[in-house]
Parts: structure tokens; sequence; C-alpha cells
């Protein structure tokens, strides 16, 4: 039997652990908040933002599992080039499919719904969705957020101090929005326009209610990106006419 360097060992174990390591790498990363809430009468929307970390083109799926809902509710989600039914829980191929180039956020394609009011009736029913993103061919390489609708432990967040962004509202707004937010000492709100753009920044403190002007804006998508020690915390999407 031959003998095995111990340098040829090393080498093979060295190669067996960058193997390991490059599967299970992740190729995207998702920023959006983890509880939504809103009016009990209206489809309550998740906003989620796909970036591709890698140096290559990806087609990228999504896929929703669902952890928790309540009877007479639905959800769907928008993804690709069409909004997709509740019966749907993979985007299909090739319309379920949003190519992003290497290093880039797609910022304004996932939409998740959650619709409490399905039977005709205003609810504050909680569903707890998980959303999966994933290049075609590869589920493996997931990436995924849960999100929470109308989950009461959302109030939490204010007495524990954990800083977050509520909804804009009025939402669409032609000439004032407002936003409820719990911020620290470092924290600031940036709106970008669907380019990713700045457009407008604001410095927060402590908690309380940012009222913006919004009439020299012009119509469009934009986002309300709560910035953090530097890192982006929560995401919010706004539409103006």
């Amino acid at each position: 039997m031959k003998r095995i360097s111990f340098t040829s060992l090393l080498l093979i174990l060295i190669f067996n652990f960058c193997s390991y390591e490059n599967l299970q790498a992740q190729s995207l990363e998702l920023i959006g908040d983890s509880y939504v809430s809103g009016n009990p009468g209206i489809p309550i929307a998740s906003h989620i933002i796909v970036k591709n970390v890698t140096s290559a083109s990806l087609d990228v799926r999504c896929q929703k599992n669902i952890i928790d809902t309540a009877a007479g509710t639905q959800n769907y989600f928008c993804w690709g080039i069409n909004c997709w039914p509740s019966s749907t829980y993979v985007s299909p191929v090739p319309d379920g499919l949003r190519t992003i180039p290497a290093g880039y956020a797609d910022t304004n394609n996932f939409t998740g719904y959650y619709d409490a009011a399905f039977s005709g009736i205003p609810s504050q029913a909680r569903a707890v969705v998980e959303y999966c993103f994933y290049p075609v061919g590869n589920i493996s390489d997931s990436t995924c957020l849960t999100v929470h609708y109308n989950d009461n432990t959302s109030s939490i967040a204010e007495n524990t101090r954990e800083i977050g962004l509520g909804n804009f509202y009025p939402n669409p707004s032609k000439n004032i929005t407002r936003i409820n937010y719990v911020a620290d000492n470092n924290s600031y709100l940036q709106i970008l326009d669907i380019l990713g753009n700045k457009i407008k920044s604001f410095d927060l403190d402590d908690s309380g209610v940012l009222e913006i002007p919004t009439t020299n804006f012009s119509s469009g998508i934009y986002f309300g990106n709560l910035i953090s020690d530097r890192k982006v915390v929560s995401v919010k999407k706004i539409i103006i006419n």
C-alpha cells in the first residue's frame, strides 16, 4: 500500500474543506422587515430587497413557505413579471424568474401580500410566511426571510428599543407622508428612488413620527431605508402620485 505524505493529506483536507465552504456559501442577501401590519380592511404588503453578492449574473426564483395562517385569509406574492395566486408556492419558470446582475440588488420586484380580510370582513388575524430566494436549479443555495403579518409580538420592538420603521402613511402619497420610527443616536432615514439614487436624508433620534413633504418628488416608487451604524436595518416602500 502506498503511503500518503503528511503534505498530501493536508492538501486533501484543505480542498475538501474549501469545497464544503463553497457548497454552504449563499449567493443572495435579503433586506426587509420581519414584522409588518396595516389596515385590517386591505391586504398588507411586505417588501424584500434581493441582492446578488456573487460575481456572476443569476436567475432567481422565489418560494413561499406558510408557517402559520388563519382560516378565511389568503397570501400571495409578486416576483418575476407577475403576481402569483395563493395556490402558487414556487414562482414558475420562466415568468417567475428575475435576472439579477452580479453585485446588484433587485429593490422593486418582490412584494408579499397577506389579505386577512379576504372573507370580506376586516380582520387583524396573524400569519407567518417564510420567503426563500435561490438561483434557478440550486435550491440548496436558498436565502430566506420570515415575515410576521399582524403579529402581536411586533409591539415588543418599541418596548425593547429594537430600532425599526412602521409603514408610510398615507401611501400612496401626493403632498405629504409620515412614518413611525424607533431609532438610536446613530440612525438616519434615507429616501432612495427606484434606481437607488439618494433623494433625501433625515437624522433620527429616539422614537417618534417623521413627517416628509413629497410635493417636490417626481411620481414613482421610492424606498425609505433606516440606517444604523452604517447598516440598513429596515426598508419601507412608498408610492408618490
